[in-house]
């Protein structure tokens, strides 16, 4: 043994081990960096050149200061930076010849003093044009200090905040919003903007969102929805915050709120929860906790709404609360985890005095209604968001989310009648309901070795399930057209609805490269949605017992489903001239329904091409014009194409059309945008074109019920019509003047759409033409002193076809102003004074109110707190008609004239920033989102 042991040893010893592997030389490589300067802001436009024994190469950075140099042969280079008012620098270095992308450290530029003290440099403008993304520089803003993100927003060119929080951008309202790309606050738009202090933001992004597979693959489906995105600060992206609130009114209300963010680089952890108790329907209602709001008198396109503003609620108590809890991180290097949950609990009692107009062909019917709304309404979310980057070239998301809903409520209402139909109810209406939905989305990208050549794709299931039972209570009076009483009767029923919803998607896309700046895209897209609908309606006794009512009930299921494949030529990026994407897909559309109840069932298929057309003129980072085709195919809702008839409303009967066909929207939208730098001006048009196929149109129609002395009952049919269309113009022209302590803003719209309805068989077309034009400046004279008048004259006229409709032509004239005045250093005033010159209401309470809301403020704790005196409607005068204006008649809503009050409010503003490092000390390396990537 011992033998066979050394004779072992002897032969491994003897062996020759194989040589250890390397990585071998690559002929070419990819050089990329960052060009910042001493405050670390990035610096546009900097000459970059890369020389070596076998290169010579010369690019300038972009505008987030990135530069690339493509096809470098040599390992061994030196790069020099040269930039207006900067003192140029060189670096050198030997590198891993192994390495097919090579990012260098970001290279930092001093200023050069003497350029300086002859010139003012100005290398970043404030607004930056990119695909798809608005840009603005936050340091070019001045706000006070302590200042919130809404604050700053409303210094910027094109946007607006409203007193909720809610934010727009020339005209289009933004849904979400992101810190550092992810979502904060679950992306509610309000609480990010009014907790987040204005100092630590860097930029603000106005991102035109089309998805995350689109954000993935490029593949741009639908219309975008507008997200706000906040890139921190470098020296301020780690910090803690708390912000607390509370108060009393005078009308027995109370408020409260606390928020705490935790932030350190892509770490987020927020707890936010609000506690409020209101009057409806009173003076300032939407404002935000805390908060006085500006003049309520400004917002919104023309054609959207009538009337004279104000509340729509004449009483009652509004109970809401609202926690919330966010948690984002990186687990290691390649785990990004994001949780949302959020618990909303409202408890609404709500008085409403309306009147009302139907008109038909047969007739005019006008109707008085009082009523009394109670409801309870609790909502859990909950949403993950997982990401895994296997490696440099594979990655994976997982996104499961659910969400549970329950409300119940109980509705009591007289309504009296008189007209075409002359009848008396009262309605009471007990409803409870349920609403579980679950769903999750996966997706994987592999990108190739060959630049631009990539593999996606994605899978989402989702179910949701509305389990409602309505118990109504219904007594009618009848009288005929000398208002003589003619007899009466009374409805108890219960009507249970069950639907089921489960709906599929799955989408692969290819992108295979053609050139340096142009690509294929290959996408294949398969949707399914099936609803599994139940409604059971049964008579309710004397002895309590339940009749099912067969003519009334139906169990139905239909299933929607669409397949599109497109092919799509894409040339360009952020850095050339055009940008475009040209294309076709095929759309194919299945609708196949069927029901238990009664013997039908539906089979409709459909196949259409539609174009891909998406240009951008890019001429210069500041100035960029584009244009943009989408179109969709829309299913019918259930109660639309259900066979049987749904007297859910016992007065207007829902009867569904199973022959309906799928709609097809169609929207064209073009953009021109030019922010002139030097001028700080900047200019916005936009115009939107829409029209649909084969529009799904409500048929109202009158038929007189035996049962009820011959009265006549609404039933509303479902048809497709032609001819919806709609054209919307858009402006916006900001100056910028005296280092931007004045903001002159004018704006307006003008809007132009066709709507087809029908009345008893017959057609009515609706004609609007409206416009609006508005001029707000935004001004801060002194230090202590700003100001912010709002002048706009809003007219719209409407015409009916319908013989017996009453066009409408209305006019607004609304002025107001609002502002602050600081005083005695720890002293605060403001105001908001509004009011509205209405005709064409004439009912109107007030036509031309003044509304008066003011505050007082004192700083506290030095400067950590304050205590807040506010004062709404001073005068009382908020009262108006509220009106909504439908195709066959209107409402007008009585606004409560209880809305003078006064709140006092104590808040705490706790807060700590500090910079952010980069791992093993090194610089740090940011996304364009303002990610952290180490």
């Amino acid at each position: 043994m011992i033998f066979s042991l050394t004779i072992a040893q002897l032969f491994a010893q003897s062996t020759p081990r194989p040589p250890a592997t390397s990585p071998q030389p690559i002929p070419l490589r990819q050089v990329s960096g960052v060009v910042k300067d001493s405050l670390d802001q990035t610096v546009i436009g900097a000459t970059v050149t890369l020389t070596s024994t076998a290169d010579t190469l010369k690019t300038s950075t972009n505008e987030d200061g990135i530069f690339i140099f493509k096809n470098v042969k040599s390992w061994v280079f030196k790069v020099q930076v040269t930039s207006l008012g900067h003192v140029s620098k060189v670096i050198s270095g030997k590198y891993n010849d192994a390495t097919a992308r090579i990012t260098l450290d970001p290279i930092i530029l001093k200023n050069d003093e003497k350029v300086l003290s002859e010139v003012i440099v100005d290398g970043t403008p404030s607004i930056v044009y990119k695909t798809d993304t608005v840009e603005y520089r936050a340091s070019d803003y001045v706000v006070r200090k302590g200042a919130t993100v809404d604050e700053l927003l409303q210094k910027m060119e094109g946007v607006q905040v409203g007193n909720d929080g809610s934010v727009t951008v020339n005209g289009t309202s933004v849904a979400r919003a992101r810190l550092n790309g992810k979502d904060i606050y679950g992306g509610d738009v309000a609480t990010a903007v009014q907790n987040l202090p204005a100092e630590i933001v860097d930029k603000v992004q106005m991102v035109d969102d089309y998805g995350n597979t689109a954000a993935r693959t490029g593949v741009k489906d639908g219309d975008p929805t507008k997200v706000l995105n906040i890139t921190t600060r470098q020296d301020k992206s780690v910090g803690n915050m708390a912000r607390l609130n509370a108060g009393l009114g005078t009308l027995d209300q109370y408020e409260g709120s606390a928020n705490l963010t935790r932030i350190n680089k892509n770490q987020t952890i927020t707890v936010n929860t609000t506690l409020l108790k209101t009057p409806n329907g009173i003076a300032g209602q939407n404002a935000s906790i805390g908060r006085l709001g500006g003049a309520s008198n400004q917002g919104g396109r023309s054609g959207v709404s009538l009337g004279g503003g104000g509340g729509s609620a004449t009483g009652g108590n509004n109970l809401r609360t609202a926690p919330a809890f966010t948690y984002r991180d990186k687990f290691g290097e390649k785990i990004d985890f994001l949780a949302n949950y959020n618990f909303s609990y409202t408890d609404n009692t709500t008085q409403t005095i309306s009147r009302s107009q139907a008109i038909s062909t047969l007739g005019i019917t006008n109707s008085d209604r009082d009523a009394n709304f109670e409801s309870n309404n609790k909502t859990h979310t909950i949403g993950f968001e997982i990401e895994y980057a296997i490696d440099s070239a594979n990655y994976i998301q997982f996104s499961p989310n659910l969400s549970f809903v329950n409300s119940t409520s109980f509705n009591k209402s007289t309504n009296f009648q008189k007209g075409l139909i002359n009848q008396d109810q009262i309605n009471n209406n007990n409803n409870s309901s349920t609403r579980p939905n679950i769903g999750g989305t996966v997706a994987y990208q592999h990108i190739f070795k060959t630049p631009s050549r990539t593999f996606s794709a994605e899978a989402t299931i989702r179910q949701q399930q509305n389990n409602n039972a309505d118990e109504q209570l219904n007594l009618f009076n009848y009288r005929d057209v000398n208002q003589l009483f003619l007899g009466d009767s009374i409805l108890n029923r219960l009507i249970d609805v069950n639907n089921l919803q489960n709906s599929a998607r799955g989408s692969l896309t290819y992108t295979e490269p053609l050139g340096k700046l142009s690509r294929l895209e290959f996408n294949t897209n398969l949707e399914n949605r099936s609803y599994d609908n139940s409604r059971l309606t049964s008579d309710i006794e004397a002895n309590g017992n339940l009749s099912l009512l067969d003519t009334f009930s139906n169990v139905f299921n239909y299933s929607f489903t669409q397949y599109r494949n497109s092919i799509n030529y894409k040339y360009g990026n952020n850095s050339t001239l055009f940008n475009f994407s040209l294309g076709v897909t095929s759309v194919n559309t299945s609708l196949v329904a069927s029901s238990t109840s009664v013997a039908s069932r539906i089979d409709r298929q459909n196949f259409r091409f539609i174009p891909i057309a998406r240009v951008q003129l890019r001429l210069s980072s500041t100035h960029r014009v584009s244009l943009n085709y989408s179109g969709r195919a829309i299913e019918p809702l259930f109660n639309q194409i259900q066979p049987v008839k749904d007297v859910s409303n016992p007065q207007n009967a829902i009867v569904g059309n199973p022959d309906l066909k799928v709609a097809f929207a169609h929207s064209v939208n073009a953009q021109y945008s030019n922010y002139i730098a030097n001028s700080r001006i900047n200019y916005e048009l936009r115009l939107n074109s829409s029209f649909t196929e084969n529009q799904v149109v409500n048929n109202v129609v009158e038929i007189r019920d035996p049962s009820a002395f011959g009265i006549f009952k609404n039933e509303t049919r479902f048809v497709n019509l032609q001819g919806n269309n709609s054209t919307i113009g858009d402006y916006s022209i900001s100056k910028q003047l005296s280092d931007r302590r004045y903001n002159l803003r004018f704006f307006g719209n003008i809007i132009n759409s066709n709507r087809a309805s029908m009345s008893n068989n017959q057609i009515n077309s609706s004609k609007t033409w409206g416009f609006k034009q508005s001029f707000g400046p935004r001004m801060t004279p002194k230090p202590w002193f700003d100001i912010n008048p709002f002048v706009s004259y809003d007219y719209n006229k409407i015409d009916f076809s319908l013989a017996r409709s009453r066009d409408i032509v209305q006019k607004i004239w609304a002025l107001s102003v609002d502002g602050n005045i600081y005083f005695a250093k720890n002293y605060q005033f403001g105001y908001a004074i509004s009011k509205n010159y209405v005709s064409g209401i004439s009912n109107n309470i007030t036509n031309n109110p003044l509304i008066i809301n003011t505050m007082l403020q004192m700083r506290v704790f030095k400067n950590k707190g304050s205590l807040q005196l506010r004062a709404y409607d001073l005068l009382n005068q908020n009262n108006f008609i509220n009106r909504t204006q439908n195709d066959l008649g209107f409402t007008e809503t009585l606004t409560n004239p209880n809305s003078r009050y006064v709140m006092l409010n104590l808040s705490m503003n706790l807060q700590k920033w500090t910079g952010a490092v980069g791992n093993n000390n090194r610089p740090l390396i940011r996304r364009g989102d303002g990610s952290f990537m180490n």
